[in-house]
């Protein structure tokens, strides 16, 4: 995309004297007469991105100050397009991003999440939005996952000369086949199903990315949760468990630190123990292994054998401390 062309636009759409633009991965920082801006630019359809804006602005609508106000362009539209593109602006934010390796940042996040869950129920979905579902999906998903695994063994087999990442992917194909397996037959074994049925009538969604550069904090302690990119309609447990994973892996899964992190989110979003199994289910399933293979085999990233080597001696590195994590984890009582 033009920055010429980007700049272009913000100063027709919104009136704005645009003195400087940089990009910033998939954002550009906008230096106005007034101040500084952020045109946030999202590669989906309209219905796609509607759904994006719709998430966004139920949680301003319940009162939730901690995401950046969208600023109306001077038709009162509150997004614009640009080519395929469409895109919203907002103030920029001066802030750093949450240290996952903190605990103070931790609790605090793990705080603002659960207000973000609070404040996500009673989302009514306009019938211009298309949505992202994971009520009720969680067996289809692991099972589609284990099906991409079983066309990477397949490809890997077939193959005349296979690669070093290709032996390497190969060496643990059946244990995490096994794994995913497992994680099948104890999420029956929850009250999952029970739990999906409350969650749905609810109405609530997840951010479903929230990473630590989307998690910022302001000089004065203030919290701003940015990039709803991928939100989607699920339970608020999916959540939860990916910021458990983000804060713990690497050789960090310590079932202490992840108290800090439940009880930090309980005491605004109340959990009890039936969530702590179908947590442990999400945690457990082979996520990070299925997600190399998709971008090695399926998307062909260009990052090079040697990072996909290095990436995956992590997993497996990390993949033992993970499952002794994941079996003390559902031994915890939350009542």
């Amino acid at each position: 995309m033009n920055i010429d062309n980007v700049k272009q636009v913000v100063q027709d759409k919104y009136n704005l004297d645009v003195l400087d633009m940089t990009k910033i991965k998939n954002v550009y920082k906008i230096s106005g007469e007034e101040g500084d801006y952020c045109l946030k630019v999202i590669n989906y359809n309209l219905s796609r991105f509607l759904f994006v804006i719709g998430a966004i602005k139920h949680l301003q609508n319940k009162k939730f100050k901690s995401t950046p106000t969208i600023i109306k362009n001077k038709d009162g539209g509150e997004y614009v397009q640009i080519g395929s593109y469409f895109a919203y602006l907002t103030p920029w934010i001066n802030a750093r991003e949450c240290n996952y390796s903190n605990p103070l940042d931790v609790m605090a996040a793990a705080s603002k999440l659960a207000d973000l869950h609070k404040k996500s129920l009673g989302f009514i979905v306009d019938k211009k939005m298309e949505v992202r579902t994971g009520w009720f999906n969680w067996s289809r998903d692991f099972l589609k996952k284990k099906g991409d695994l079983l066309k990477f063994k397949d490809a890997i087999l077939s193959k005349a000369q296979r690669t070093e990442f290709d032996n390497l992917y190969l060496e643990s194909m059946e244990e995490e086949l096994g794994r995913i397996d497992k994680t099948l037959g104890n999420l029956s074994n929850t009250k999952y199903l029970s739990k999906m049925v409350s969650e749905y009538k609810l109405k609530g969604f997840c951010h479903h990315d929230y990473a630590h550069h989307n998690v910022l904090i302001e000089e004065s302690g203030d919290i701003d949760i940015i990039d709803f990119d991928y939100c989607l309609l699920d339970t608020h447990l999916h959540d939860l468990s990916s910021l458990i994973i983000r804060v713990m892996k690497n050789g960090k899964w310590d079932v202490d630190n992840a108290k800090l992190i439940l009880d930090s989110y309980n005491g605004v979003y109340a959990l009890d123990n039936d969530d702590i199994p179908i947590m442990a289910v999400l945690i457990e399933f082979p996520q990070a292994y299925w997600q190399l293979g998709i971008q090695y085999y399926e998307e062909k990233q260009p990052w090079g054998e040697e990072f996909f080597i290095n990436k995956l001696i992590k997993i497996y590195e990390d993949k033992d401390y993970r499952q002794d994590f994941v079996d003390e984890f559902k031994s915890i009582s939350y009542k």
